[in-house]
Formats: C-alpha cells, sequence, structure tokens
C-alpha cells in the first residue's frame, strides 16, 4: 500500500518537507501538497516583489537542506556572483532559490508523486486509521503535516473596531497594494517596531515617499543591525546538558556582555553563540518561567535577538535623522475611523492618554500565535476535532520536541514555538524538516 501524506501549507515549512521526503524515501509515498493561495515554494514571506526586503541571515546560513549547507551559496555563485556568502540576499532571491530547488528535485525520486492542491483545506476529521481532508474534493490519507506558517496579526485592541474596514487599513504589511495605495497619503502610522516594520520602511523609501511616518509601541525598541564585527567572538560558554533555569541563563549571559566589553570582544556573538542550545533551553524552562520571559523579557530579547541588515537599518536612521519618522512609546488602545483618516489613541509611561490622526494605518505588530484566536475554518475545526490543542502559553499547539502532535500527526515551524521557541526561521525549520522525514514520514 503506497504511504498517503497530506501536507499543509505551501510555504518554507511545507516546501521543507517535500523536499526531504523526496531525498529521504526509500518506499513509495503519494504527497498531497496543499495551499489555499497558490504560492507553493514560496509563501507570502518569499513572494515579495521588493528588492529592499532582505533576509535577516546571511546567505552562508539559508541552504534549505540541513546535510548541504552550502547549497545556497553554490545557487547563488551560479546564479548572481556578485553575492558573497556573508551577505544578506533579498528574500525575491531566496524565493526564487525555494522554487528551484523545488523544481530541480521533484522527478529525482520515482517512488514519490506529488500532487499540489491549490484550493483551502476547510476541514479534517480524523477516521480509524487515516484522515480525511475536504476541499472542494475529498482526499484521505494516512499522515498528516501541518506547515501552516505564520498567520495575520491581531487588529490592534479597539473598542472601534470600523477602522478594520477602512481602505487605509491594512492587516498584512506585505499587501501587494499597500505601497500602491500609501504613496499618496501624508501621515503613514505603523503600529509596531520589529523587522516587518523596517521592511515596510524601506519599501516606502525606495518608493520615495514623501510624507511623515509615525510607529508606536509599547517599548519603541527597533532592532539592531548586524555588523561586521573585526572583534572575536567570546569563548562557547553553555554547558551542553546542563539545565538552566531563567534566572541562571540570565546571570550567565549578563556575565559574558560584561566579559565581552571589557575584554574588546563582539557582543553580538554572546546571542548567537546561544542559538543551538536555545531550544533545550527554553524547554528545560517551567511554565512560570516561561510566563515571566514573555512577561519581562521578550520584547528585549527580540531586539537582541533578530538584528537586521545594516543596510536597512541605515534607511531607518537616515529617516530618523531627517525627522520623518516620529517613534512614540505607548500602548494603543482606541482607533477611531472616518472618512479620511483615524483618530489613534493610546497610553504611555504615565498611563495618560494621547492621540494624534493618521491617514494610513498598517498592522506591524507580529503574526497571531494564540490558536484559539485565529478564526481560520480549518483551525476551527482542527480545535474542535481535538486533533490540535493550543499549548499552554498560547504560542502555538501542544507537541513534542521532534514535531509529534499524536499518532501520525506532526507539525513544524510556527505552530511548534510555544514548545520549542526558536522555531520560525531557516536554520531551524530545515532541521525539523530534515528529522521528520527521517523519524516519521519517511521510515
Amino acid at each position: 500500500m503506497i504511504n498517503a501524506i497530506a501536507i499543509v501549507g505551501g510555504g518554507i515549512s511545507g516546501t521543507l518537507t517535500v523536499l526531504n521526503c523526496i531525498k529521504q524515501s526509500k518506499k513509495p509515498i503519494s504527497i498531497i501538497w496543499f495551499d489555499q493561495h497558490n504560492k507553493f515554494c514560496k509563501g507570502f514571506a518569499y513572494s515579495t516583489t521588493e528588492d529592499v526586503h532582505l533576509l535577516n541571515v546571511r546567505a552562508n546560513n539559508m541552504s534549505v537542506f540541513y546535510d548541504e549547507p552550502n547549497h545556497f551559496t553554490q545557487w547563488l555563485s551560479k546564479h548572481y556572483p556578485l553575492f558573497n556568502a556573508s551577505d544578506f540576499v533579498s528574500r525575491k532571491i531566496f524565493g526564487d532559490y525555494v522554487n528551484d530547488a523545488f523544481e530541480n528535485l521533484k522527478n529525482t525520486n520515482p517512488l514519490i508523486s506529488i500532487i499540489q492542491v491549490a484550493e483551502e483545506v476547510i476541514s479534517i476529521e480524523k477516521l480509524i486509521d487515516s484522515f480525511q481532508l475536504k476541499t472542494t474534493l475529498t482526499y484521505q490519507v494516512q499522515k498528516l503535516v501541518l506547515a501552516f506558517g505564520n498567520f495575520l496579526p491581531a487588529h490592534p485592541k479597539s473598542v472601534s473596531t470600523d477602522f478594520i474596514l477602512s481602505e487605509n487599513y491594512f492587516q498584512n504589511a506585505f499587501h501587494p497594494n499597500l505601497i500602491k495605495q500609501s504613496l499618496s497619503k501624508n501621515n503613514i502610522t505603523i503600529i509596531g517596531s520589529g523587522l516587518t516594520m523596517i521592511d515596510v520602511v524601506n519599501s516606502l523609501y525606495h518608493h520615495n515617499y514623501k510624507g511623515h511616518i509615525d510607529i508606536i509601541s509599547p517599548h519603541a525598541y527597533i532592532p539592531q543591525a548586524h555588523i561586521e564585527h573585526t572583534l572575536p567572538a567570546v569563548v562557547p560558554y553553555i554547558e551542553e546538558n546542563k539545565i538552566y533555569n531563567l534566572l541562571e541563563i540570565l546571570s550567565v549571559v549578563n556575565q559574558q556582555l560584561k566579559k565581552a566589553k571589557k575584554q574588546g570582544l563582539n557582543p553580538h556573538s554572546v546571542i548567537d553563540i546561544m542559538r543551538p542550545h536555545l531550544q533545550n533551553i527554553w524547554i528545560n524552562f517551567s511554565f512560570e518561567e516561561k510566563k515571566q520571559f514573555l512577561r519581562h523579557l521578550r520584547h528585549k530579547w527580540g531586539v537582541a535577538r533578530h538584528r537586521a541588515p545594516m543596510q536597512s537599518m541605515a534607511v531607518f536612521e537616515e529617516l530618523i535623522s531627517r525627522k520623518k519618522i516620529n517613534l512614540i512609546k505607548g500602548r494603543v488602545f482606541e482607533i477611531k475611523s472616518s472618512e479620511i483618516d483615524f483618530d489613534i489613541f493610546y497610553s504611555n509611561l504615565e498611563n495618560s492618554t494621547q492621540t494624534f490622526k493618521t491617514d494610513f494605518l498598517i498592522n506591524c505588530t507580529g503574526p497571531e500565535s494564540d490558536y484559539t484566536k485565529i478564526k481560520t475554518p480549518l483551525i476551527q475545526n482542527l480545535l474542535k476535532n481535538q486533533i490540535i490543542t493550543p499549548d499552554f502559553i498560547k504560542y502555538g499547539i501542544i507537541g513534542q520536541k521532534d514535531g509529534q502532535i499524536s499518532q501520525n500527526v506532526y507539525a513544524l515551524g510556527p505552530p511548534l514555538k510555544g514548545i520549542l521557541w526558536e522555531s520560525t526561521a531557516v536554520p531551524e525549520i530545515r532541521l525539523q524538516a530534515y528529522k521528520l522525514a527521517v523519524k516519521f514520514i519517511c521510515k
């Protein structure tokens, strides 16, 4: 009997799963691959047409294959020889690379058949020894891989919700009509000050936007820039098999940062050296420690861990210096819309209410991770049928660190963020996809 597998999600998580199945399988597998937006291989992240939307990871760590670390840089040298391994390549180019990897590999394993279905999966039902998926048709498979990727951000908190329907409010910061529609506005407000905000600012700058940009977030933290450090890195300091509690790891990191400053070492390396250990550190935190981290440290960690390319941050700093950007520290609690603009109400550190007007509103608050608040038909169906369960900190779904959700149900990437924390970038997802194929799908 041919083993039939459904992979739900056509972005990077789904694509890496498909690629690893093709490479690893030594038995017949029928893959039915679903993506409702018909963005197979690229997803939304790598479908951008903007050359200024850059990867936040250097090319030498962006191979789609865990067991072929130079795969991307070799592809780059052939197709874009001006780039080198330490460059931050555009997401547009990376999307072409991912697509090429699939096209070149898809027919190389005669044991694998792939059906791509560009329709929304609206329900999945667990049968005795299989799963039934419904789009406009019905499909039956033995194994299920949930490769959802990131969902759109939650709408800003507001008693009034009329703004959601406005043509001048964009929940999706990468919507293809956003830039065209925004350029004529005198004032744009971006809610959220992370990496997505940097992408939006770079797009506006690239398209010669002449107006003013307000950026508001509770802490007004902005990303740091990746820097070409000539300084030596700190010596690895994480003990491989040690279980750290939250206070211990904070103490160790602070000690290393002080040491780096005193000895003239690269301070960014203190965080970078932690990366291979972050999942195990997070897994061993108690529930209370995870809540403490999310409450008090999440935003600071985001600034330290998720950095932007220097050229992207240079644009932001130029606009700050020209007073084209105003950075506001505040928490939005009400948005009132009219036919021509929005009134933004927010509280600052003194809890006093402030307000300002804007012509155009862009949501850059980060993806929604609480599955109880994701109202798509499939997610609601999976919750109802108890195929998935939200994790305790509401950052994804309950599962094992190897991606197994239950018997013959697997996930990788963002759905596992609550379990692994570090589970949204290509270096982590490619390893998850490799292990998933070897351990569960192809055995």
